[in-house]
């Protein structure tokens, strides 16, 4: 838990708890908020599926963002992959029943990007299904798209602004920024990937926020190279050089060697993990995927339940 002034912020999900996602909790003296309700795991790593523990995860985390969705007053989708929101159907891999969604939406205030504007074809798509469901289901959701635009609440404020997903192929996220009195309390960059973009950027730079969580450059998935991943980390690391709360979380933390790759970049650098904030162990499950299968080999059971289907998020 971390207090800034009359502000609480309490982290729920990330890589350095065990699974896909950037879920946080903030609460202000006028409006509880839940940051993307969406936690997953990579169907594949090192060509294996996860591992129990994985899963076991998984479980109890999506039980932890169902506890904050119930005290929430509002629930942001920064942008449709599936560890970012929940979708309207029962998941192994996202540990959902076909009642997760509506105990997660229902009643909300649900601030999120634009199904119809700065997006790719396949979150296009999911968007779709997204709304289609809370249209259907009666869920009683207010639902206001801020990708640029700026709502209150008492005294605090929220305001939208979007970045690139890494890539455009990707599509863009729409990010948060937080005020309290006027005072910048938070900004929420998910999934921005270092950040590429320089207008994100320019955000963490000059804007003189108290907390800032940034989603980190993708250095798991391919070579050190390459000029959007080369931006990213030169744009992450000036971010974390800024002299403030910094949180950085995502996609970085699936790499096993993350923190070699943030002292190369800044080794004066000025950051904090998910894990540490909620006073919990570090435990960056998927990055260690291959060494889990090495000391705790599953079942023969398990293994042929999960090539079957037939597993259940109910049986860890």
């Amino acid at each position: 838990m971390l207090r800034v002034g009359s502000a609480t912020i309490i982290p729920v999900a990330d890589e350095s708890l065990g699974v896909r996602s950037m879920s946080l909790y903030l609460e202000t003296p006028d409006v509880k908020v839940l940051f993307d309700a969406g936690a997953s795991l990579g169907p594949f790593r090192y060509g294996l599926p996860p591992h129990p523990e994985e899963f076991r995860a998984l479980k109890r985390l999506r039980e932890k963002i169902l506890y904050y969705a119930d005290r929430a007053d509002i629930v942001t989708v920064s942008h449709y992959h599936r560890d970012h929101y929940t979708p309207p159907r029962a998941s192994l891999y996202e540990c959902t029943r076909e009642k997760t969604f509506l105990d997660i939406y229902s009643g909300k205030t649900i601030l999120a990007k634009s199904p119809s504007s700065s997006i790719n074809f396949n979150q296009k798509r999911r968007a779709y299904v997204f709304f289609k469901a809370l249209e259907e289901s009666k869920s009683n959701a207010k639902v206001y798209f801020l990708d640029l635009d700026r709502v209150d609440f008492g005294e605090t404020s929220i305001e939208g602004f979007l970045a690139v997903h890494g890539d455009e192929r990707l599509g863009w996220v729409l990010c948060f920024k937080v005020y309290l009195r006027g005072e910048g309390v938070l900004v929420f960059m998910p999934d921005v990937q270092g950040p590429v973009s320089d207008e994100a950027l320019s955000v963490l730079l000059n804007e003189g926020f108290k907390v800032a969580v940034i989603g980190g450059p993708p250095t798991y998935l391919e070579e050190r190279s390459g000029k959007k991943l080369n931006k990213g980390l030169e744009n992450f690391a000036r971010a974390l050089r800024v002299e403030r709360f910094n949180i950085i979380s995502h996609h970085i933390l699936r790499d096993p060697e993350w923190r070699e790759v943030v002292d190369t970049l800044a080794p004066d650098s000025n950051f904090h993990l998910y894990s540490e904030v909620a006073g919990l162990e570090f435990t960056p499950l998927e990055a260690y995927r291959r060494l889990l299968y090495e000391m705790d080999p599953p079942s023969k059971t398990y293994m042929e339940s999960l090539r079957s289907g037939q597993l259940k998020c109910d049986d860890f």
